[in-house]
């Protein structure tokens, strides 16, 4: 074969290769760009459903505001026979689900009372005393809660003010005002997180001076509040309060078991104005839970004190 035909043979096949290399780089491309528009797609719909989500959420917010309204104008008592007491089971919706609660925030001890200097906060600190023995957690914290929230500078015996918190590993300074709300209790002396998630449950952070809704108070809030309940007394106590809620504080007070006596009768009510709210929405594989304290009062829709959306 001459030398014209060997370069024209090499010619054509070096033309080949580069034709194969040109497709295999077209598809790899082509793949590339296919991956990256269902990248794309997928984050579009991922954002989609959680936007979704949290729209749902605070529908569900607002759901739990006309509910606590409407009770408001066809009863001057709360307890948990109530439609607002009922939690709302996780409804189906398309392509997801939303479920949510209210919580009577008066039913649980107030942490901002234990700084109150009233009868009030004297009452609240005995309660507070109570429910920590039951739960087994540590009472010297008492004194710190009260630190971080009162505004002066004097530590009490078991608190701590300023030159405690400023001589930690990651300085700060106390409070010195009320709670907004309870996670902020991880922050104060001797509030480890397995204290903060026991005492969950049984408080919340409002305005000083509230009081303690005996139709709603948990049977471990109950039994703090009373004085010579015995323990095995509770659940009566508890099931006799769901047969007929109390209408009047003498009326809870004529039928509690002989023996038993209250602190502070002026700490304690029947009805309440300050409500939490959790509602959780599902979109495909988003969740999104909202959280929100309310206050109700003047007649008016329920005043969203905070909410926090996640």
């Amino acid at each position: 074969m001459d030398r014209l035909a060997l370069t024209g043979a090499w010619q054509r096949g070096a033309a080949l290769i580069v034709a194969m290399l040109v497709a295999a780089l077209a598809a790899t491309v082509a793949l590339s760009l296919a991956a990256g528009q269902q990248q794309w797609f997928s984050m579009v719909e991922q954002r989609r459903d959680q936007v979704q989500a949290q729209a749902l959420a605070q529908a569900g917010v607002q759901w739990a505001r006309q509910i606590l309204f409407e009770d408001a104008r066809t009863s001057r008592l709360d307890y948990l026979g109530e439609p607002w007491a009922l939690p709302m089971p996780a409804i189906p919706i398309e392509n997801g689900s939303i479920e949510g609660r209210i919580v009577d925030a008066q039913g649980l001890l107030n942490v901002n009372n234990l700084a109150a200097t009233t009868s009030v906060g004297t009452a609240e600190r005995a309660r507070f005393e109570r429910l920590f023995a039951r739960l087994g957690l540590p009472p010297a914290t008492l004194d710190a809660i009260a630190d971080w929230i009162d505004p002066d500078s004097a530590p009490r015996p078991t608190g701590a003010e300023d030159a405690w918190y400023a001589a930690q590993p990651v300085p700060m300074l106390a409070a010195n005002q009320p709670i907004v709300r309870t996670a902020e209790l991880a922050l104060v002396r001797g509030m480890s997180a397995a204290t903060v998630s026991a005492l969950a449950p049984y408080v919340a952070a409002l305005p000083e001076g509230t009081k303690l809704n005996v139709n709603t108070a948990p049977a471990a809030v109950l039994a703090a509040s009373l004085n010579g309940l015995a323990e095995s007394a509770v659940p009566g106590v508890i099931a006799d309060r769901a047969k007929k809620p109390y209408s009047t504080l003498p009326e809870f007070r004529a039928r509690l078991p002989d023996g038993t006596t209250l602190d502070k009768e002026e700490a304690l009510g029947v009805s309440s104005d300050y409500f939490i709210v959790t509602v959780r929405a599902r979109q495909g594989a988003t969740q999104s839970q909202a959280r929100a304290l309310l206050k109700r009062g003047g007649g008016g829709w329920p005043v969203v004190l905070w909410q926090t959306l996640e």
